[in-house]
């Protein structure tokens, strides 16, 4: 049996156990490449998942992210403990609430700028609205909608650079 079909039964596997609804998997191995199929990209309309079947990914950005910021470091054009101010000056007075489910008008200056290094170990203090108690929840989902947020990526990172703090 050749690679792809090999591939395409581990999916189907998957997709008859439960597992996944659907998948598309393209494998690379000795300047070959194969791609295979199975499954629903939608259930109910019983649309079957295609070579070209868009995926949202999510937190799968994050590796890629951290892999190209750790190139930059490599190359010597940022550094890890760098702020990340230097680069979106939006960020460059941060506050923060002084409870966290408390009054958004009742914060202060952050004792210290957010790095690179912050970011990517994800101990920046940003986040999403989902994950908090309190008037800070609505004022992030009000600023920056949910994850599948039609907000353009500049006008995101200026709402998301303003909190806590009063939705400008």
């Amino acid at each position: 049996m050749n690679r792809e079909r090999r591939i395409q039964r581990v999916l189907q596997r998957a997709v008859d156990g439960g597992q996944l609804a659907g998948a598309v998997a393209a494998v690379w191995h000795d300047g070959d490449s194969e791609m295979a199929c199975a499954g629903w990209r939608d259930m109910e309309a019983q649309l079957a998942m295609e070579r070209d079947t868009i995926f949202r990914i999510a937190s799968m950005t994050k590796p890629i992210t951290s892999v190209a910021a750790l190139m930059l470091v490599d190359e010597g054009k940022i550094a890890l403990h760098d702020p990340i101010s230097e680069i979106a000056p939006e960020f460059s007075r941060m506050r923060v609430l002084k409870s966290p489910d408390g009054p958004l008008d009742e914060t202060e200056s952050s004792a210290q700028a957010i790095t690179f290094e912050d970011l990517l170990t994800h101990r920046s203090g940003l986040t999403y609205g989902g994950v908090h108690r309190g008037p800070i929840a609505r004022a992030y989902r009000e600023a920056l909608g949910d994850i599948d947020s039609d907000v353009a990526p500049d006008d995101w990172i200026r709402r998301l650079s303003i909190w806590p703090g009063r939705l400008l």
